[in-house]
């Protein structure tokens, strides 16, 4: 899907580059053409002159034979006329018998030609060879055609030059100057005359560039911009699409919602036109057309139990207004009692759009079912009340063995103070200091025994819900040291976070009775676990206006089965359990405004389990003496 969705933004990157890329090499090209251009036309017009110097130098000689002088001074003249000009190789003076007198030759000597009688100019050409010879009259000027263009007159740029022969002459190859053109990426090349009406030699201009002649930095550049200008536009073209995607799925949503809600939902428009209406709006209001004025289709009038309602003031609401309890809404000639609310809908700005009327009716049923709810609530705290004294109770046998190893470690104390106590004071010196603590250590451990039994006849006796500041990290400390003997057995590592000063409002003895049924159930879940990794954790935290205390052990956990009913009484997953402990202790957490939940590993472990009992938190009590929960 993704492929499918960049594959049209790769498309378009190709061909912008690619039109970007071909635009630079043109340009590149434009401007190569136009040196190219420049050094050809310059290289024309010194081959053109050369041309005409040859000429020139042929009608000079010609001027000077024709006045008679002897050959010494014409060849004289001949020696400063051709100084100038290197391509002129020889002069030579033919006469109309054929014979031939050479005033000006080369030292390897000139080409022999066919006899030329005189006439006018024109062009003689050897067999082969670069050298051809101007005539008039019966003077021949030799050219050395590969001496027309030497290399001080070639400009900087390679630029491969031919000289052909005329069309009349054969046309064959005459000279070439540069080195054969390479591989190119860029040939460029012009094909001109030689501007004289003696030599119109045909002459042709080649250059080649290599690879390296291309701009790639500007293309490199163009094709970075052109990939990251359309990287973005397809990221900012995505986010669009998933913002508009994102706002027609929520739209879809909330229309979904109101449709599906069971109250009436209306909403207007400032001037309260009826813009939308759910089927529940239809049901209770009657049908609603669009563009309909809702207040004067909605009548509500106030009922005896009610305030009074200004129905005017109640369409006109700049603010979310409720309808007071006890309103009636008049539909088909009957009063309906209805509750609900007006609340304004406002756009950018604090522009106002429309309102929403919200609207339920509340039936006689609806106030039956209210007030049978509240006897079941009475009965319910009744039956929490009975079911305390059942959980203490039936959690008194489970508690019996911790209390017998916990009452046997002060008793052993009380012995072994004794016997102490008793031999210091036989010796014939008696130590009384040592034996005054002695006996003082004997009475710590009798206090401790009997602070032991007090909580125990504390938690059997059957007394009212008492609530009260509750110290709940020192109740956490009575329970574990009721539960020493096991964790001391068991080898449990306590780990325990307990802020001082957490007090909560609730009974001491329901609290301590919740908290131990957490911790032995925590102990006998790690009976299996191996030594060294047994270890509970309580950990007591404030939210919001409660506390939570997590009682969590490392034992093995629970399955989904097991926590889906872990709540239900008579549900268990121990041997010879009861199933009651967590229903008594949930049903005793509700009784005192809390709650107890948990039973999941701990978040990031997969074994062991976690509950959480949750507790209102102590306030200072109002100016009565009452304490606020």
């Amino acid at each position: 899907m993704r492929l499918r969705r960049a594959l049209p933004w790769t498309l378009a990157w190709l061909l912008l580059a690619a039109l970007g890329a071909a635009a630079l090499i043109l340009d590149r090209r434009q401007t190569l053409q136009a040196a190219f251009d420049l050094d050809t036309r310059i290289l024309h017009r010194v081959l053109s002159q050369r041309m005409e110097q040859q000429e020139a130098v042929l009608n000079a000689v010609t001027a000077l034979a024709a006045q008679g002088v002897t050959d010494a001074t014409l060849a004289g003249y001949v020696q400063a006329l051709t100084r100038p000009y290197p391509q002129i190789t020889g002069v030579q003076l033919c006469l109309p018998a054929g014979t031939c007198r050479t005033l000006l030759a080369p030292p390897a000597g000139l080409p022999d030609l066919p006899d030329a009688p005189g006439g006018g100019p024109r062009l003689l050409w050897p067999p082969a060879g670069p050298q051809y010879a101007l005539t008039r009259e019966g003077v021949r000027v030799w050219v050395d055609a590969g001496r027309l263009l030497p290399a001080r007159d070639r400009p900087a740029t390679p630029i491969r030059v031919t000289l052909d022969r005329p069309a009349a002459a054969g046309g064959a190859r005459l000279v070439t100057f540069g080195a054969p053109p390479g591989p190119a990426a860029l040939a460029l090349g012009a094909a001109k005359t030689l501007g004289t009406a003696l030599q119109p030699f045909p002459i042709r201009f080649e250059r080649t560039y290599g690879a390296g002649a291309l701009p790639w930095a500007a293309l490199l550049v163009w094709w970075t911009l052109t990939g990251l200008l359309l990287a973005a536009l397809a990221r900012l073209w995505s986010a669009r699409r998933e913002a508009a995607r994102a706002l027609d799925d929520e739209r879809a949503r909330a229309q979904g919602i109101v449709q599906a809600s069971t109250d009436g939902i209306v909403l207007t428009d400032p001037d309260g036109r009826v813009v939308h209406a759910n089927p529940a709006a239809h049901g209770i209001l009657g049908p609603l057309a669009l563009g309909e004025h809702l207040p004067g289709r909605a009548t509500f009038q106030a009922t005896l139990s009610q305030a009074p309602l200004d129905t005017g003031a109640f369409w006109q609401a700049t603010e979310a207004r409720a309808l007071p309890a006890g309103t009636a809404l008049h539909r088909d000639g009957h009063a309906v009692l209805v509750e609900g609310s007006l609340a304004p809908l406002r756009g950018p700005h604090g522009r106002l759009l429309g309102r929403v009327l919200t609207v339920r009716e509340v039936g006689p049923l609806q106030q039956r079912m209210l007030a049978q709810l509240d006897e079941g609530e009475r009965r319910v705290r009744e039956h929490e009340t009975m079911l305390a004294h059942a959980g203490r109770l039936s959690t008194l046998g489970e508690m019996s063995a911790g209390l017998a190893h916990e009452l046997n470690q002060p008793l052993t104390a009380l012995l072994s103070y004794g016997q102490a106590a008793r031999r210091l004071l036989d010796d014939e010196d008696p130590d009384l200091p040592r034996a005054g603590q002695a006996l003082d250590g004997m009475l710590a451990q009798a206090r401790r025994a009997a602070d032991i039994i007090a909580r125990l006849r504390t938690l059997v006796r059957r007394e009212p819900v008492r609530r009260q500041r509750v110290d709940l990290p020192q109740a956490v400390q009575n329970v574990l040291t009721l539960c020493r003997a096991d964790l001391t057995a068991l080898d449990v590592t306590v780990q325990a976070t307990l802020p001082p000063g957490a007090a909560v409002h609730a009974d001491p003895v329901q609290v301590e009775q919740i908290v131990l049924n957490l911790i032995r159930n925590a102990l006998d879940a790690m009976h299996g676990t191996p030594p060294g990794e047994r270890r509970l954790t309580l950990t007591l935290r404030p939210e919001g206006p409660d506390w939570q205390l997590t009682v969590q052990d490392t034992g093995p956990g629970l399955d989904d089965a097991a926590r889906a009913a872990l709540f239900q009484p008579f549900q268990t997953t121990k041997s010879g359990g009861l199933g009651l402990g967590l229903t008594l202790s949930q049903t005793l957490a509700q009784g005192l405004g809390g709650h107890l939940s948990g039973g999941a590993p701990p978040a990031g472990e997969t074994r062991g389990a976690a509950f959480t009992l949750t507790l209102p938190a102590w306030t200072a009590p109002d100016p009565e003496g009452a304490p606020t929960p």
